[in-house]
Formats: structure tokens, C-alpha cells, sequence
């Protein structure tokens, strides 16, 4: 019986520039904290470098990165989203609507 490949090496992201868009938001946010990759709660420092590139990692480890940097994964309906942006005020974020960011993402009509 042949070995099966992991899911990532059969095919190629999906979403490309979200997982692109998100890595650079939390980079930002790690940046914002003054943390080297490698300081990273739980997280060795080529799968940060991987989420902050856009490239394929587990959902785990997404969430794990997230958590380490005090953040959440909340699913919420389109066009309802907001994002948080680090380093707009000293204590508290300002507020970015997804659908405003990531305009470019958006399917043609």
C-alpha cells in the first residue's frame, strides 16, 4: 500500500494572499511586542517565520501563534469582521474592517 503525503504537498494554498495578510498582521503584532521570532511562547521560530510569510502551517499552530501574542480566532459572518492593528495607539488598537483591507482579495463580479 503506497504512503499517503501529507495534505500540503498535494496541492497548493488555497487563500495564497490571506494567508499572506494575516502572517504580515501578526508579524506586526510580534514586532509591536518587541519579541524576536524565535522568543515566541511555544513556537519555534521557522513555523513563526512560516505564518509571517503566508506560507501552509496547521491550524494548531495558527492558533498556538495567535494565543502566544494574547490574540483569538473568532469566526464571524462575512462582512461582519473586524481587525485589530497593533501599534495604532499605545493601549488600544484601532479598528480595521476586513472587507475595507483585504478589498483586494475580493472575487470579481
Amino acid at each position: 500500500m503506497p504512503k499517503h503525503s501529507s495534505p500540503s504537498r498535494l496541492h497548493s494554498p488555497r487563500n495564497p494572499q490571506t494567508l499572506a495578510a494575516l502572517g504580515k498582521q501578526l508579524r506586526h503584532v510580534r514586532e509591536a511586542a518587541g519579541l524576536a521570532q524565535g522568543r515566541v511562547k511555544d513556537m519555534r521560530q521557522g513555523t513563526v517565520s512560516k505564518i509571517e510569510n503566508g506560507l501552509e502551517v496547521t491550524l494548531d499552530s495558527f492558533i498556538t501563534y495567535a494565543t502566544s501574542l494574547g490574540l483569538e480566532i473568532a469566526l464571524v459572518p462575512i462582512g461582519q469582521a473586524v481587525l485589530f492593528q497593533a501599534g495604532r495607539t499605545a493601549n488600544r488598537p484601532a479598528a480595521v474592517d476586513l472587507l475595507d483591507e483585504f478589498d483586494d482579495l475580493r472575487d470579481a463580479k
